[in-house]
């Protein structure tokens, strides 16, 4: 295969086709082509397009971001999943400021040195950003290249030398930001639109009459579901009980109501949770002894996570009175009660954010 005229035709497809978003902008700033290329790691672009541009109004710059509490960022981000990624982009925004002068690194490896840069994130940065001659393969670049060269199951070392060998000199990032492009727009995981790709005549899939088969899928496991019991925990003051989750580790630095994996339960008639595992749910996680005699069942959230599953099963209980009681936090970072108002501020999971609402929404009872 001729591997310039791969480049030139995907490049003159590109510069007629590319989507005008909001992080091309020409010049490219190295911070927002940064904030892109995380907040687009598994995530689709009209899901990201909005969180960017409120994200640059309350964090214009890098030295803005780096002065920002993490709660203000993971508050920020809240619904756009992978919390990780806001970590991360906080702390290496706080390193760079500190080690750097404010500017990020320009090569391949000083960006890789950084929390949640990556070989393909750096890569990515690298060449729009400072015009290196680096590749950057995402999931669709990569999906692009095992179907015109006929890779049916190629390695990620093999996938990087092809893209590395493909890129036009003084080009890199336009050639990285096109094949990205054409994976995303043309040739779609499923029912790729062939006659619209501008690599079709030299597509060894397409020759082959299956598309669909390159790169060939990885036998998928069943999904592990996980049944965690939430308690909405009010007091007489109308203030909810919420835990910060550890910084470290999933959904880090973000609030829940207070919950715990439901591994032994002691079920009603009806088969639900029955008051004992509300009073030791509750005692565990706050150091509070409560009788949940009246609890209120507020229903079921379901979550999928990339690996696993979740089911929340919601009850509410009601304290008589405002708690004054010392509260000791097992596996949460610290606790607090919190007020309507004060809750909204907060940063929440997304299952957490409907179980709020569930609990806005529910018909009064006689305990209100």
């Amino acid at each position: 295969m001729n591997r310039s005229a791969f480049a030139a035709r995907l490049l003159r497809w590109f510069e007629r086709h590319k989507r005008d978003l909001p992080w091309r902008r020409e010049p490219r700033d190295p911070y927002r082509v940064w904030l892109s290329e995380v907040m687009l790691q598994q995530t689709q672009v009209a899901t990201v397009i909005p969180y960017f541009e409120r994200w640059l109004r309350r964090f214009p710059t890098l030295e803005a971001l780096a002065a920002a509490p993490l709660d203000d960022v993971l508050k920020l981000w809240e619904g756009l999943g992978y919390y990780a990624r806001a970590r991360n982009l906080h702390a290496a925004a706080q390193i760079v400021l500190r080690d750097y002068g404010g500017q990020l690194p320009r090569t391949v490896e000083g960006l890789m040195a950084l929390p949640g840069i990556g070989r393909y994130t750096a890569g990515a940065i690298a060449s729009l950003a400072f015009g290196a001659r680096a590749p950057a393969l995402d999931g669709n670049a990569r999906r692009v290249l095992s179907r015109v060269f006929g890779l049916s199951r190629p390695t990620a070392a093999e996938l990087w030398a092809l893209a590395e060998s493909l890129l036009p000199r003084g080009r890199a990032g336009a050639f990285n930001e096109a094949l990205m492009e054409l994976g995303a727009t043309i040739c779609a995981p499923r029912a790729p639109q062939c006659a619209a790709c501008p690599l079709r005549a030299m597509c060894q899939a397409r020759a082959d009459g299956a598309p669909e088969a390159y790169p060939a899928r990885p036998t998928r496991q069943k999904t592990p579901h996980h049944e965690v019991l939430t308690v909405v925990l009010v007091d007489g003051a109308g203030r909810a009980l919420l835990g910060q989750r550890p910084r470290d580790g999933l959904l880090g630095g973000l609030w829940e109501f207070i919950s715990a994996e439901l591994r032994a339960p002691n079920p009603d008639a009806q088969g639900r949770p029955g008051c004992a595992d509300l009073a030791d749910l509750i005692l565990r996680r706050s150091g509070l002894k409560v009788r949940p005699s009246r609890a209120q069942p507020l229903g079921a959230v379901k979550h999928a996570f990339t690996h696993f599953k979740m089911t929340r099963q919601v009850w509410l209980v009601r304290l008589p009175k405002p708690v004054r009681a010392p509260l000791r936090p097992q596996g949460y970072a610290r606790l607090v009660w919190a007020t309507p108002e004060e809750i909204e501020q907060l940063a929440l999971t997304r299952s957490d954010r409907r179980i709020w609402a569930m609990y806005r929404a529910r018909p009064p009872s006689l305990f209100d």
